[in-house]
């Protein structure tokens, strides 16, 4: 089962923008600006109850109440839920719109027949797990095992995002596995320091843009070649 949402504003320069589906996927309409929108796709996967969905609501502004994100509801993944919207950030001394999706993949191992399909195109990854959960860091071992390595994706495409529910949670110290031990790690909540999660998200677009500029460019070299 997939679902599709769209985000709201989002507070990092993003604008609306039209889409429509063709061909068994969303196409992006004309950029008002009349600048071609760069297509970026991030899959969000972990154990199940990470706290996946609600990161990503909070990422594209996809909640009710923006002021109090912990506070808004949200259910566990059926299979796979996808949120898009837009996001302008600098690179290379230029400022380019980002048409995001971010998967928000279900933890839950019954969906696991789909994965494959999940993981195609795919740019970047950002790995969830519960800190309040012993041990829960180790798993995201398997989870690298199953997305980043297939995908052959480098350290810098992907992120990992130590989750607490709350505050009052207590966080154990754990240590990520060493196949992510050059992957930006940090320590999140949406109760307190919530921009943190979009600062680290904006600069993991950064890194995740220009690998899909480079697959875009070989792609289209490749059809001019053949």
């Amino acid at each position: 089962p997939i679902s599709k949402s769209r985000g709201e504003q989002n507070g990092q320069g993003s604008r609306g923008r039209g889409v429509k589906w063709r061909g068994g996927r969303w196409e992006n309409m004309a950029d008002p600006s009349g600048k071609t929108a760069l297509d970026v796709k991030v899959l969000v996967v972990g154990p199940k109850g990470a706290g996946k969905t609600a990161i990503v609501n909070y990422i594209a502004d996809a909640v009710q109440n923006a002021d109090q994100p912990s506070l808004a509801p949200c259910r566990p993944t059926t299979g796979l839920r996808i949120v898009e919207f837009d996001q302008t950030i600098p690179v290379a001394n230029l400022s380019k719109n980002h048409a995001v999706e971010l998967w928000d993949v279900s933890g839950d191992r019954t969906y696991e027949g789909g994965w494959p399909a999940i993981q195609h195109g795919a740019h970047g990854i950002i790995f969830v797990y519960n800190a309040e959960n012993t041990g829960e860091a180790a798993e995201l071992e398997q989870w690298h095992k199953w997305f980043a390595q297939p995908l052959g994706m480098k350290d810098r495409q992907c992120l990992v995002l130590a989750h607490r529910k709350s505050t009052e949670g207590r966080m154990h110290k754990q240590s990520v596995p060493k196949c992510l031990g050059k992957v930006q790690a940090v320590s999140t909540t949406l109760q307190e320091n919530q921009q943190l999660i979009k600062d680290e998200f904006a600069k993991l677009l950064a890194h995740v843009s220009n690998a899909a500029t480079e697959i875009r460019e070989r792609d289209e070299q490749s059809v001019l070649s053949t």
